[in-house]
C-alpha cells in the first residue's frame, strides 16, 4: 500500500471480495484498506460506488460493474450489507463472467460461513471472516493499535482500557487515539494517560466497581457521587456495571466446567496477581441468581434512565441499592 492510495499494479485487482464479521469496525477498517489498495483517491469521483444493499437493487449493481470506467483503469462498487440486496444470490451470474475492469467489493455483518449464501457466494469471490479478538487477544490487538503509532504500553494497561472502553472495537479505536494523542511525544503509556478516558480518572471507576464487587454500598454510593460528579455519563456507569456483572457471570461459568476460580480468572486474562485476587473474590462472594437479579436491575434501571421520568442521580443510587441488597 502507498501513500497516493494507488494499488501494486503487479498485483491483479479480483473481480469480487467478501468480508464477513459481526464487528461494524473490522469491516469499516477492511473497507477502508481495499479502496485505498485498489482506487487513485483522484479517480474516486468517476469510478467509485458506494451503496447499501437495501437502497439498491441487482439490476443496478450490475449494470455500473459492467461500464467501461472513465480517466481511470478500475471500477470498484462497494455493497455494504450484501445480503440486504434484494436476490443478492443472483449475483453469481455476474460474478461467473465478471467485467475484468470491475471490482465488486461486498460486505456483510449478517452472513455467516455456514449461511448459504455464503457458500454461494465465496467461491467466486476473495471471502474473508474477520473474526473480532476476545478475551486476552482483546488486549494484544489494542497493544498493536498503539504500536501502530509509536507508542508502547504494557499489558496490565491495555486491560484497564479495555475494562474502561467496554469490547466495542470501535469505541476502544477512538479511546486508543485520545490517549496517544493525549501522551504527546512520550514513548510509552503509563496509567495516568488513561486518564483522558474517564472523566475524574480511571481510579474514580474502579473504585466504584470494587465497592460494587465487596457488596460495599456506602463505599460504592460515595465513589458513584465521584463518578456523577466528575460529569461521567450515565450510560457510561451502567455500561460499566453492566460490564462488571458480565465479568463475573463469565468467571462463574468457566469455574462451573471445572477450573479453580483462580485459573478462570487467569483465563479470562486477569494477569496480575492483585487484580486476580480482587476478582476471585468477587466471584465467591456471589452466586448465580445473584448475577442475575443483578442484570434484571440493570435492564430495568437503564430503561429508567431512557424514560426520563425519574432524576438521573436517583436512579443510579437506586440501582446501586438494589444491586447490593
Amino acid at each position: 500500500m502507498t501513500g497516493s492510495g494507488r494499488r501494486n499494479d503487479r498485483t491483479p485487482a479480483p473481480p469480487a471480495i467478501l468480508f464477513i464479521s459481526p464487528e461494524p469496525f473490522l469491516l469499516a477498517q477492511a473497507e477502508q484498506e481495499a479502496v485505498h489498495r485498489l482506487m487513485p483517491l483522484e479517480n474516486r469521483d468517476l469510478n467509485l460506488l458506494i451503496a447499501y444493499g437495501w437502497e439498491t437493487d441487482l439490476g443496478t449493481v450490475v449494470e455500473f460493474l459492467q461500464t467501461l470506467p472513465f480517466l481511470g483503469d478500475r471500477r470498484l462498487l462497494v455493497l455494504r450489507e450484501v445480503n440486504k440486496l434484494p436476490d443478492y444470490k443472483e449475483l453469481t451470474t455476474y460474478l461467473k463472467d465478471p467485467n475484468p475492469k470491475s471490482t465488486l467489493l461486498m460486505t456483510s455483518s449478517e452472513l455467516k460461513r455456514s449461511d448459504s449464501g455464503y457458500r454461494v457466494l465465496s467461491p467466486l469471490c476473495e471471502a474473508s471472516e474477520l473474526k473480532p479478538p476476545y478475551g486476552r487477544s482483546l488486549a494484544g490487538w489494542v497493544r498493536t493499535r498503539f504500536r501502530n503509532q509509536g507508542k508502547e504500553i504494557d499489558n496490565g494497561l491495555c486491560e484497564l482500557l479495555v475494562q474502561i472502553s467496554g469490547e466495542n472495537l470501535g469505541l476502544l479505536a477512538t479511546e486508543i487515539d485520545k490517549v496517544v494523542l493525549s501522551a504527546g511525544d512520550k514513548g510509552s503509556i503509563a496509567e495516568e494517560d488513561l486518564d483522558v478516558s474517564v472523566p475524574g480518572g480511571v481510579e474514580v471507576i474502579f473504585n466504584f466497581l470494587d465497592a460494587l464487587g465487596d457488596g460495599d454500598s456506602s463505599r460504592a454510593l460515595l465513589s458513584l457521587k465521584s463518578l456523577v460528579d466528575s460529569d461521567n455519563a450515565p450510560e457510561y456507569i451502567v455500561h460499566m456495571m453492566a460490564w462488571h456483572y458480565r465479568q463475573l457471570i463469565r468467571g462463574k461459568d468457566l469455574v462451573r466446567s471445572g477450573l479453580s476460580p483462580g485459573e478462570a480468572a487467569l483465563k479470562m486474562g486477569k494477569r496480575y496477581p492483585k487484580i486476580r485476587e480482587k476478582f476471585t473474590r468477587h466471584m465467591g462472594r456471589v452466586n448465580e441468581d445473584d448475577l442475575v437479579r443483578a442484570l434484571d436491575a440493570l435492564a430495568t434501571g437503564d430503561l429508567e434512565l431512557k424514560r426520563g421520568s425519574i432524576p438521573e442521580a436517583a436512579v443510579l443510587d437506586r440501582m446501586v441499592l438494589e444491586l447490593l441488597s
